[in-house]
């Protein structure tokens, strides 16, 4: 079952005839990280529609601003497209089809279907950020695991569109101490060892010793090279919005430290910056780096320049804001691409995305319904739409990549 189908059910489709009236302008950029119904929500299990309309409610976060939520159940259509798969396909460009589950091939233009994967045949619903390894692997950050399920995912494909491996998150270690654990993200990373990390925008842990706590934190898991099957390791970045809401997006420097942008409060002021935690795997040590207020809306991370330059996305402003590493806090970016293009309705908004192999072009996934692709030296941007994209993509990946 994928969005599209439960979103045709009737009682799903008077909840959301009843969010998009009610939504205004600031619906969703406000915290819900310490709402109690939050936890409820997630150790009751969500479907890919009530995830849908608890983000248009603003009550859960959501990869996309509202208005891009809006716009993507506006434009809904009853029946769902089927691409092709093709094993043998020449792959230049993958796009996530967030709203119909597919994984999209597309050859050198952008424009041109090769090759789909139906993610949700392997359990991947939603899937949002993409990264490419040096293996041309396609690692794939799932929202969502199932139909009735808690948790999300990330998955690796290979470059022909086979499912490699699955990492879901779940209770970490000590074991004997976590009663359960449910929690979903957008995005994935990998490091230069083949650690595995899958973030959590949100994730609610019940821990029992002997009595039970219950805490709805914000953070990352990850396991060794290879290990799916392994116990993952949990790293907390925040519990109840203090200050940390919710992790946004992620990627790797060249140091193995994890770069993301996040949700949360600046004082009395909820708003998005960007974080840091160094050495994950050994001493995880988390620092804001860019303040809570620096970005209209989060989006993509990629770290680029065999890992010496941050690249991170502001939805609102549709700019992507580059750094020099290793940055201090709240220093400035060296340089500002973008804004990428709007249609003449005003829509466009990119998502995540990444650079290809010679780091001079970016791909992006736009919900407008094409990739934003850009030239970093000359700062060109055009917009390069598909049939496959009307419902919107909220994920870009090269192959090969930069990584």
């Amino acid at each position: 079952m994928h969005r599209t189908t439960a979103l045709a059910t009737v009682v799903v489709s008077m909840m959301i005839v009843a969010v998009i009236a009610g939504c205004g302008g600031s619906q969703g950029l406000q915290p819900f990280a310490h709402e109690p119904a939050q936890g409820a929500a997630l150790k009751s299990g969500l479907t890919p529609s009530t995830l849908l309309a608890l983000q248009l409610e603003g009550k859960l976060e959501a990869p996309v601003p509202p208005d891009a939520l809006r716009r993507a159940f506006q434009r809904q259509v009853s029946v769902r497209f089927y691409p092709a798969f093709s094993s043998g396909a020449t792959v230049a460009l993958w796009a996530s089809d967030t709203d119909f589950n597919y994984l999209l091939g597309q050859d050198a233009t952008g424009r041109n279907t090769v090759t789909a994967i139906d993610l949700s045949k392997n359990s991947c619903y939603s899937p949002v950020a993409l990264k490419v390894d040096r293996a041309r692997n396609v690692w794939v950050g799932c929202e969502l695991t199932s139909t009735s399920g808690t948790n999300g995912a990330v998955q690796e494909y290979s470059g022909t569109g086979a499912l490699e491996k699955r990492y879901v998150p779940g209770c970490p270690s000590p074991v004997s101490q976590c009663n359960s654990f449910s929690g979903y993200g957008f995005d994935s990373a990998l490091d230069s060892h083949g650690n595995v990390f899958a973030s959590l925008n949100l994730y609610d842990i019940e821990i029992c010793n002997p009595t039970c706590a219950q805490n709805l934190s914000a953070g990352f898991e990850w396991w060794p090279k290879g290990h799916a099957s392994a116990t993952p390791s949990l790293i907390s970045v925040g519990s109840n919005c203090s200050p940390v809401c919710g992790v946004g997006f992620v990627d790797v420097d060249a140091s193995g430290n994890l770069w993301f942008t996040l949700s949360g409060y600046n004082q009395s002021t909820y708003g998005f910056g960007l974080g840091e935690v160094s050495a994950p795997t050994t001493h995880p040590k988390f620092n804001i780096v860019e303040p809570i207020g620096t970005y209209g809306f989060f989006g993509g991370v990629s770290v680029s320049n065999g890992g010496k330059t941050l690249n991170v996305i502001d939805q609102k402003t549709r700019t992507i804001l580059r750094y020099h590493l290793p940055l201090s806090p709240s220093g400035k970016p060296f340089k500002v691409l973008g804004p990428t293009q709007q249609n003449a309705f005003g829509v466009g908004d990119p998502v995540s995305g990444g650079f290809n192999q010679a780091d001079t072009k970016m791909a992006l996934g736009d919900t407008g319904g094409w990739f934003d692709i850009g030239k970093a030296s000359s700062n060109a941007w055009s917009a390069v739409a598909s049939p496959n994209f009307y419902s919107g993509i909220e994920g870009a990946a090269y192959t090969p990549s930069d990584k």
